[in-house]
């Protein structure tokens, strides 16, 4: 294939910034974390949440499952829990399985 300069330097400055793209998208990879959900609903409680949801809302729903969840916690002592303890154990763990 024969090109001239400018084409040569419009397709040099279109690879450079395909080269640039994939390396901010390896590193996003590189530094992504699997996303577990704190909280495994059973297969009822999903379709009751996906109810409620279609018939008062999403906002609505999230408002009334986080009071109800945090008057639950309210119940437990959890005071003497690190939360960033646990969240570097689980990160050890995690490295382990690979």
């Amino acid at each position: 294939m024969k090109i001239n300069e400018i084409e040569k330097n419009t397709l040099s400055d279109a690879i450079d910034k395909i080269t640039e793209g994939l390396d901010e998208v390896i590193e996003l990879y590189n530094e992504s974390t699997e996303d577990k959900p704190l909280i495994a609903f059973s297969e009822n409680v999903n379709e009751g949440i996906t109810k409620a949801i279609h018939k008062y809302g999403e906002e609505f729903v999230n408002r009334k499952i986080n009071t109800l969840v945090g008057e639950l916690l309210e119940w437990l002592p959890l005071d003497d829990v690190d939360i960033q303890e646990v969240e570097d154990n689980s990160d050890i763990e995690q490295d382990e399985d690979i």
